[in-house]
């Protein structure tokens, strides 16, 4: 039993020391994103305070990327998870919720990052098996490769909207799975965000209006999915080091009370070989 004891014993201090060194890995890690984050936010605004500044001004303005043309008849969906595990259940809430959405909206066309994607693979949705793309770290590259490769499909008919579902990063405590829409956008909610801000008065875009917007909409559909990508890894580090912190404490919480029942065995095994040396000398004694 001291045996068994013992190996247990030595293999929760291992697995100890790898939460640990997980956790050390992903905290280092949590600076870099925090930056990352508060850089893309602030592309993020200007681009959008664009794209309001032309809604404003050409309102008959038109777009593929704008409701009214497209019928919506073919909806694609973008989904984000962690390529790695040890961070809770981040990848299952993600996969819970996306099954909900699809439940609820079935999709026809589906892009999975992370290791979400072989569960529904497994489950055959309609996921694009040929784009494999890593999400850790998060580049400029890939939010590029996936917006031109979402924006190719709509502008060859493949599909008539596309949603994204990410983990959004709101605090070190809390973080949640949302959808967002990609297209086509809402023109009400930037004229609402930045009407206040704009200047009313007769602008001229040229070439035109339409190809201006169309070639701000991509740069903010680019910058975009990059903010998605930045939110999705931040909230897996996150979770991974409050993961890994109740790993340790568990681990620990455990190594106690195996130490105390081998402390207990050794103290019982010690008392029962002092008294049979006791009671051989006693017999001894008698016998002499």
């Amino acid at each position: 039993m001291d045996n068994d004891l013992l190996h247990r014993m030595k293999s929760i201090r291992q697995t100890v020391q790898i939460s640990n060194a997980q956790k050390l890995v992903a905290a280092a890690h949590i600076g870099r994103a925090r930056k990352l984050l508060d850089e893309s936010e602030d592309y993020h605004v200007n681009v959008r305070r664009a794209i309001a500044d032309i809604l404003l001004h050409c309102p008959e303005v038109t777009s593929q990327y704008l409701p009214g043309i497209n019928l919506a008849k073919k909806h694609g969906l973008l989904v984000l998870s962690a390529n790695k595990g040890l961070a809770g259940g981040f990848n299952s809430n993600v996969v819970h919720f996306t099954e909900a959405v699809i439940e609820e909206n079935p999709v026809d066309y589906m892009i999975v990052l992370g290791q979400a994607r072989q569960h529904f693979i497994q489950k055959d949705f309609p996921v694009d098996e040929e784009y494999d793309q890593p999400l850790e770290p998060p580049t400029m590259f890939t939010a590029r490769e996936l917006a031109e490769k979402i924006i190719g499909m709509l502008e060859n008919g493949q599909v008539d909207s596309f949603d994204v579902i990410h983990t959004q990063y709101i605090s070190s405590v809390k973080m949640e799975v949302v959808q967002r829409r990609l297209f086509p956008i809402n023109p009400a909610e930037f004229r609402d965000e930045f009407g206040n801000e704009l200047k009313k008065g007769h602008y001229s875009f040229e070439p035109n209006p339409e190809q201006v917007l169309r070639y701000v909409i991509i740069k903010y559909l680019k910058g975009y999915l990059y903010g998605c990508l930045i939110h999705t890894w931040l909230s897996e580090l996150t979770a991974r080091v409050t993961a890994m912190d109740n790993a340790m404490r568990n681990g620990n919480d455990i190594l106690e009370r195996l130490s105390l029942v081998y402390n207990r065995a050794r103290q019982a095994a010690i008392t029962q070989e002092i008294t049979e040396i006791v009671a051989g000398a006693a017999a001894m004694q008698t016998e002499e």
